[in-house]
């Protein structure tokens, strides 16, 4: 079991609300390339360097002091990247609040602002339950060929293009249909937000 900050999720509790809270709840597999390559840190990086570039241009048309444009491209690199990776590309969440005293768990996801999804009545979860799902790159043949490239690059992607299963903490409503608010390959730790979750709302 991971350790409480090492963990994909968030549990905390106020009065008589439970707040989940986790960037991995969608079901379907990653892109290939996207896991692989273009993650989050690279594509902040690269959308860094494409502004700066841009602004270095703008500086050498108006100054010929390569010093001040060395300088200007730098700052502005440095001072972007944090910026792209915590305003732009960063992670989705989703944020579930079960409220006992309000009778409703209210379901949230935010990017860059946050909005309300659906709102749920308590009296109406049946149960939670736990579901895997196994998941296998979807083309073999851009697995190989990514796995060629990096190679060829001196660069080793762990676990890329293999088979991942995930495990689903899933809501069991009252009408039959079911609402997925976390996944993970981490089974102990889809087990143990299971568990808080369960006993908070006191379903056997």
């Amino acid at each position: 079991m991971s350790s409480a900050a090492e963990r994909n999720y968030t549990v905390r509790k106020e009065e008589d609300k439970l707040i989940f809270a986790t960037p991995a709840y969608k079901v379907g597999p990653d892109s290939v390339l996207h896991s692989g390559i273009y993650n989050r840190e690279f594509s902040s990086v690269l959308a860094s360097a494409a502004v700066a570039g841009i602004v270095y241009i703008i500086v050498a048309i108006n100054t010929g002091n390569t010093i001040v444009r060395s300088m200007v491209f730098l700052l502005t690199f440095a001072g972007g990247f944090p910026f792209f990776r915590k305003f732009v590309f960063k992670e989705g969440l989703m944020e579930v609040v079960f409220n006992t005293t309000g009778g409703e768990a209210r379901i949230y996801t935010s990017w860059i602002t946050k909005r309300l999804k659906e709102t749920i009545s308590i009296k109406n979860i049946k149960d939670i339950s736990i579901e895997s799902r196994k998941h296998e790159a979807e083309n073999p043949d851009a697995v190989r060929f990514v796995k060629q490239i990096s190679l060829q690059h001196g660069t080793i992607i762990p676990g890329f293009g293999e088979e991942k299963i995930l495990f689903l903490l899933k809501l069991h409503l009252a009408d039959g249909s079911e609402r997925t608010i976390y996944s993970d390959s981490n089974m102990q730790d889809v087990i143990t937000a299971h568990d808080e979750i369960k006993g908070f709302l006191g379903l056997a």
